[in-house]
C-alpha cells in the first residue's frame, strides 16, 4: 500500500496533475502509511511546480514551523530548500529557512550555510581562506563540502581570478551526486568562464595556458 501510495504520487507529479497530488497528500490514509513529512513535501513540491505562491508560500511556512516525528526529516527539508532558493537568490525564502536552521542548534550546519549565504546574497569575496580552512580540518564532507568549494569558486569569480574559481567549480562537482540542485549551476559557471567540466581536461588547460 505504501508503494502503491509513492508511485501515485508520483505518477501524478510527472503527468503535471498537482491537484491529484495535493488530494493524495491530505488523505489520512496516505499521512497513516507515508507518515506527515513526506506527505507535506509532495505537497509543497506541487504547489511550487503549479506556481501557486500564495499558497505554496503558506505550505513553506507550515513545514518551517512544524515538528516532524524523526528531527533529522526537518533539518534534511530546511537544508535542501536553503539551497534551492539560495541558487535563485530569491531572499524572501533563504531568509525564512535561514531564520529557522539558526535555531537547530547544529553548529556546522548553521556555520556554513551562514557563509553561503554571505557569498551569495550578500556577494561576500573575503571568506575564502576561512572555508578553505575548514576543509583542512575536515570539518564537512559530501553535499556540504560541494557547497563550500562552490563558494569558494564563487569568490575567486568575483575577484576575477578566473583559473581557480573554475579549479573549484570542478572540485565542486565531484562532491555531488548527478542530479544534485548543484550540477547545473556549476555546469554554467564553468560554460560561462569558457572551461571545461572535467577535471583532467581542465588540468590540461591550466597547463597550456601556463
Amino acid at each position: 500500500m505504501k508503494n502503491f501510495q509513492l508511485r501515485q504520487l508520483n505518477g501524478s507529479l510527472g503527468r503535471k496533475d498537482y491537484e491529484t497530488v495535493e488530494k493524495l497528500a491530505d488523505m489520512p490514509m496516505s499521512r497513516r502509511l507515508l507518515g506527515e513529512y513526506t506527505c507535506d513535501l509532495y505537497k509543497l513540491r506541487a504547489l511550487y511546480l503549479a506556481q501557486d505562491i500564495t499558497r505554496f508560500e503558506e505550505m513553506l511556512q507550515h513545514m518551517i514551523a512544524a515538528t516532524y516525528k524523526n528531527p533529522a526529516d526537518k533539518k534534511s527539508f530546511l537544508e535542501q530548500y536553503f539551497h534551492t532558493f539560495l541558487l535563485k537568490e530569491n531572499k524572501r525564502y533563504v531568509d525564512w529557512l535561514l531564520e529557522a536552521i539558526r535555531q537547530t542548534g547544529d553548529e556546522k550546519l548553521i556555520r556554513y550555510t551562514e557563509q553561503a549565504y554571505e557569498v551569495v546574497i550578500n556577494k561576500r569575496s573575503d571568506l575564502i581562506e576561512t572555508m578553505d580552512a575548514q576543509i583542512d580540518a575536515k570539518q564537512y564532507y559530501g553535499f556540504r563540502l560541494g557547497v563550500i568549494l562552490y563558494m569558494i569558486a564563487r569568490q575567486y569569480e568575483y575577484l576575477g581570478d578566473e583559473e581557480n574559481a573554475g579549479i573549484n567549480y570542478r572540485s565542486a562537482k565531484v562532491c555531488f551526486p548527478p542530479k544534485a540542485i548543484y550540477i547545473p549551476a556549476i555546469r554554467e559557471s564553468l560554460k560561462r568562464l569558457g572551461q571545461p567540466e572535467d577535471i583532467q581536461e581542465g588540468m590540461r588547460a591550466q597547463a597550456r595556458r601556463r
